[in-house]
């Protein structure tokens, strides 16, 4: 049952992001934007979830699917390496930086909302 949890939750979570990257693929912007906003909110979700919620499956289902599936850790490291052998520094230490440091900040503001 667990696993189907994750599941479930993952789907819609993934399905959510990838909406949103679309409609950011119009925008002709030379910085993976969508991703970073994605990552922070989805840290600030996770952030209210786990502060919220003590129903082990609904966090499974929330926290361990929705907001594993909606943010992505792999799309973040191919980026950020995108923009270093382009030879973009300062652009990717921005994005670095910035994902975890308001990945962080999201995440302790959604706990304590």
């Amino acid at each position: 049952m667990n696993v189907l949890l994750v599941a479930v939750g993952a789907t819609f979570g993934a399905y959510f992001r990838n909406e949103l990257t679309a409609v950011s693929k119009k925008a002709k912007i030379d910085f993976p934007w969508m991703t970073l906003c994605i990552n922070i909110l989805g840290s600030f979700i996770l952030g209210l979830v786990t502060a919220q919620i003590t129903d082990r499956q609904l966090l499974l289902l929330l926290g361990t699917g929705l907001c594993g599936g909606f943010t992505t850790f792999g799309t973040f490291n191919f980026e950020l390496s995108q923009l270093w052998f382009q030879k973009k520094y300062l652009r990717c230490f921005v994005y670095f930086c910035s994902s975890y440091i308001f990945g962080i900040l999201g995440f302790i503001i959604g706990v304590t909302l």
